[in-house]
């Protein structure tokens, strides 16, 4: 028997969960006779308005019966990570993350904690993929899998694609039936389902032709594909120049050159598609390290649409700028007495120029305030890694040391740490960061919160928190 994803860790109060006699450390093992396997089941299961709730407490197996509205939660917060066993990637893509990172269990000068354990878990779950963007290459579904997809309707999906010519595939992906992706798109759509991919890009592997030839058999697939993100390879020390097996050159990334190269060859597919969609979709998308890599603009909102792919960071950088627009009027106009008050934001290398943007602001609306910007060299993954959510806490903490003076309150981007805001990559906890640094200290999601932060400083309320919080992860 598989094992049963539902403990029950919290009710919400007045909830048809509450009102039903659901307690704390229930077992939800079946909702109309459906087994709850994970985080899946439970929410394809619970859109019913009557609901038959299998539950063990106590060892003592028990049922209830709960009526709700069909768009009302029951009001169950359960104890586990939604999806307890992760499906594990067979595959050997060239560029695999894991890679990237040091030996598990090989001592790192200056790392005293170890890496996040979790780090080093391959994910290809198709679970994953719907409940939250996570990419996967569609190369380990087995038969009862694809019955699910197609009973649950589990859709959209994310699909890395990397490139549509099998042959290539298979020597990048090195995965089982990795050379079948447009097969196993088009049985998506056979289902009725849909899905955005990547591609990935290795100079000189993928792009050029084998890049124009999976933008032209991609675009075959509307509207099962809904968006195309080109994406640079991410490198770090640990798999830099790495020679791949087989007959692919050596991982390395792109020069200013090379990455001009392919924004000119994606913008020219943009104005095509804009041109042909009603509503001026591009559908290929180029992520911000390209604009990044090469000092171009970025485009304007209406350019990413829905920000379908802002998870992957499509447009990530864009959001952010417009964000901060609309909420640096919440600023405070003055800092009070004693003056000046001082602030360090601190970020990756890579969105040092967006930032300081953000500090300008700060210093022409806010009287009485210094802003400092600190960019952190990552030291352990390697200075070309560039964002601020692979930063180790041991290199944000080494760099702030070295400051002469941090002022009162410092500013850090809630994405250096893991999903319950607790510890850094290297495993670092907060209170532990925290205590090292002679200073307040913040970590923010986004720009409400930090103009909040700020107003706070300013002896003001905080300004009204949105609802919709974007995560930012490993970009900026």
């Amino acid at each position: 028997m598989p094992k049963l994803y539902g403990w029950v860790r919290e009710v919400v109060p007045e909830s048809p969960a509450d009102h039903a006699g659901l307690q704390p450390g229930d077992l939800i093992k079946t909702i109309n006779g459906h087994l709850i396997r994970d985080l899946v089941d439970y929410r394809f299961y619970v859109a019913e308005e009557e609901l038959l709730i299998g539950y063990e407490r106590q060892q003592d197996e028990r049922s209830v019966a709960v009526a709700k509205r069909a768009d009302e939660n029951l009001g169950v917060l359960f104890g586990e990570e939604p999806a307890p066993f992760i499906r594990q990637c067979a595959n050997k893509c060239v560029f695999c993350f894991i890679k990237g990172l040091p030996e598990r269990f090989a001592p790192q000068p200056g790392l005293e904690h170890g890496m996040r354990s979790s780090l080093y878990i391959k994910d290809d779950d198709y679970r994953y993929s719907f409940l939250f963007g996570n990419f996967i290459t569609l190369t380990n579904l087995k038969e009862l899998d694809w019955q699910r997809l197609d009973e649950q309707k589990l859709t959209p999906l994310y699909v890395s694609v990397h490139c549509t010519n099998p042959e290539l595939r298979r020597k990048m992906v090195d995965g089982p039936r990795a050379g079948e992706i447009i097969e196993h798109i088009k049985r998506l759509g056979d289902m009725g389902l849909t899905c955005h991919t990547q591609l990935v890009l290795c100079p000189p592997i993928n792009d050029g032709e084998e890049l124009e030839r999976s933008i032209q058999e991609l675009t075959a697939l509307r509207p099962i594909v809904e968006s195309i993100s080109a994406v640079p390879v991410g490198l770090t020390k640990y798999n830099n120049m790495i020679q791949p097996s087989g007959d692919l050159p050596a991982l390395r990334p792109y020069t200013r050159e090379e990455a001009e190269v392919v924004i000119d060859q994606v913008e020219a597919h943009q104005r095509r598609f804009a041109a042909e969609n009603p509503d001026g979709d591009p559908f290929v998308f180029l992520s911000d390290e390209w604009y990044y890599i090469t000092g171009r603009e970025f485009p304007p909102s209406e350019h990413y649409g829905l920000f379908s792919q802002i998870e992957n960071g499509v447009g990530m950088t864009r959001f952010l700028i417009e964000q901060w627009n609309r909420t640096r009027r919440r600023l405070p106009v003055e800092m009070p007495e004693p003056r000046p008050r001082r602030i360090t934001l601190v970020t990756g290398t890579m969105a040092q120029p967006v930032i300081e943007g953000f500090a300008q602001d700060i210093r022409e609306q806010v009287q009485g305030i210094e802003v400092n910007v600190v960019p952190v060299i990552n030291q352990f993954f390697g200075a070309q890694v560039t964002v601020a959510g692979l930063l180790c806490g041991q290199d944000v903490l080494e760099t702030l040391k070295a400051q002469d003076d941090l002022g009162d309150l410092v500013l850090l981007s809630r994405v250096m740490l893991d999903n319950d805001g607790t510890r850094f990559l290297d495993d670092i906890t907060v209170e532990e960061f925290k205590a090292q640094l002679p200073t307040r200290v913040e970590f923010v999601r986004n720009a409400q919160e930090t103009v909040e932060v700020i107003r706070t400083l300013a002896g003001l309320p905080a300004a009204t928190r949105g609802r919709q919080l974007v995560r930012l992860q490993s970009r900026l």
